[in-house]
């Protein structure tokens, strides 16, 4: 099964921009992201056909994630909408390993829907693929 875990609308990337593209922690933006989420956020992650419809069904995601090993999120954008791109360091590896990239669709100061896509893009990104 899928995980996945949601992090920042707005505040939450301004935070991690004025920390200079500092590597932010997983956990605290997931719970500041579940307080920021709609309430019918809806996620996907194409090409799969998964689908998960508001903030009920994402908690299981994030415990899941959670448990897989360390985060770190960069702020990134994509088309005009920002973005994160998430790194995962699981447990007994060293480094931290370009996993995926969330595109965050922002409405009324909520995030509304999170699109999903492999680590596959980040050089099109320019984001490096370890930490």
């Amino acid at each position: 099964m899928a995980w996945l875990y949601r992090i920042a609308t707005n505040v939450c990337l301004d935070m991690m921009r004025r920390n200079s593209r500092r590597a932010t922690r997983m956990r605290s933006l997931a719970e500041a992201a579940i307080a920021l989420a709609a309430r019918d956020i809806r996620i996907t992650m194409p090409p799969s056909p998964w689908c998960f419809d508001g903030a009920g069904e994402i908690r299981p995601l994030m415990a899941e994630a959670a448990a897989m090993g360390e985060w770190r999120l960069i702020p990134a954008g994509a088309n005009r909408m920002p973005a994160a791109a998430s790194y995962l360091r699981r447990p007994g590896d060293r480094e931290f390993r370009a996993l995926k990239l969330d595109v965050m669709r922002i409405e009324a100061g909520v995030i509304a829907e999170i699109t999903t896509f492999n680590a596959d893009l980040f050089p099109a990104f320019g984001l490096a693929p370890t930490l």
